[in-house]
């Protein structure tokens, strides 16, 4: 049984992670015996199998005594992660590595220094390299084994630089994640949400990366009856706090923004017709495929991956021109009793983790 040593940064609620959580769970066991190192003590780990080892970052150990070992080791120039991970793949002498992000820094230098195969998960197209320095997309492109991209256009950037075993593996959702804990009319009550509003639905961070400045413009240019709700999280950014003001001026009524909503999070998004996307750039946004599990159809500007899910009867994808976002958006409220929501849940369903988990199994296969 070949042994596998999984690095992620955070194991929280990202897309990225997410989808590591539904691999882990569902790999075969037979074939690889999968370890976790997650930087963080996320709150994934919680929900991760018993049968699979996992070590946490000494920053959040549940042990005081490692959190203070961190601090020693900084003191005398030793980075702990490098530290924690050559004491952890001498203990279980993994097979390979498997690096989940390009965030993973301190893990893909030391993969360099100690000449460990290790396989990159890509899920991220070139606007976020700019997140690291360009020696460890250097490390990831020329001396990992394999790169796993999650969309088409991830696959090509790495073909681009000239990566010579590129594998696609596309984004997944477990449906069997997918639950409501209040009702919609309840909502829509307390969000002031009336029988002829046609309700927009986005989900994620927002910043300027999501588009979150989009919004204004936007909303200038459709229909009063047309609501846009922000499920996340919003930063602390100028572009943020000119989008706030300019809703609070002007649109108070027309955008939301409701923070996390971990625990009602599809109660939320049920409440929406559609689902917008906004931005700049995205690999292959899982939460398309949580709109389509709820029979959301999806409009969207072209930002990467969003063309190769959102196909005839799922939706409508335009290029940047609020003209063109804003007619789409107005003609799928006309159009709106032509999208077939059985339809959409079916499509939904092909990106499902154990088909997907399947594949990485046959992909991870060739390298061992």
């Amino acid at each position: 049984m070949k042994k596998i040593l999984f690095i992620t940064p955070y194991f929280g609620r990202s897309g990225s992670e997410m989808q590591l959580f539904y691999i882990l769970q569902n790999m075969e066991k037979q074939d690889f015996k999968p370890y976790l190192f997650s930087r963080d003590n996320g709150v994934l780990l919680k929900l991760l199998s018993k049968n699979i080892k996992h070590y946490v970052g000494y920053k959040q150990h549940n042990n005081f005594l490692y959190r203070i070992l961190r601090l020693l080791l900084y003191a005398i120039g030793v980075n702990p992660i490098e530290f924690q991970l050559r004491i952890i793949h001498k203990k279980i002498k993994p097979d390979f590595w498997y690096i989940n992000t390009i965030a993973n820094k301190e893990a893909i230098k030391l993969a360099k220094k100690l000449g460990v195969k290790f396989v990159t998960h890509f899920h991220e197209l070139p606007m976020s390299y700019s997140l690291v320095k360009n020696e460890i997309i250097e490390t990831l492109v020329k001396q990992s084994t394999l790169a796993i991209g999650c969309s088409e256009i991830v696959c090509e950037k790495l073909i681009d630089m000239g990566h010579k075993n590129v594998q696609l593996l596309y984004g997944f959702v477990d449906d069997a994640n997918i639950k409501f804990t209040r009702p919609i009319h309840e909502i829509k009550t307390e969000l002031g949400i009336k029988p002829t509003d046609f309700v927009w639905i986005i989900s994620g961070h927002a910043n300027t990366t999501k588009g979150v400045d989009f919004l204004i413009p936007l909303i200038k240019k459709l229909k009063v009856n047309h609501k846009i709700i922000w499920l996340g999280e919003t930063d602390k950014s100028g572009t943020s706090f000119y989008v706030e003001e300019a809703k609070k001026q002007q649109f108070s009524d027309r955008i939301i923004f409701t923070g996390l909503k971990s625990d009602d999070y599809h109660s939320y998004f049920d409440i929406g017709h559609a689902y917008l996307s906004l931005s700049r750039e995205d690999s292959f946004p899982l939460v398309l495929i949580e709109a389509a599990h709820l029979g959301k159809p999806i409009v969207g500007i072209n930002s990467g991956g969003i063309n190769e899910f959102v196909k005839d009867g799922i939706g409508i994808v335009v290029h940047h021109n609020y003209d063109e976002l804003s007619i789409a958006m107005q003609n799928m409220e006309i159009n709106y009793s032509n999208y077939d929501k059985s339809y959409l849940k079916e499509y939904a369903k092909k990106f499902n983790p154990i088909e997907q988990s399947k594949k990485l199994i046959k992909i991870l296969n060739t390298i061992v």
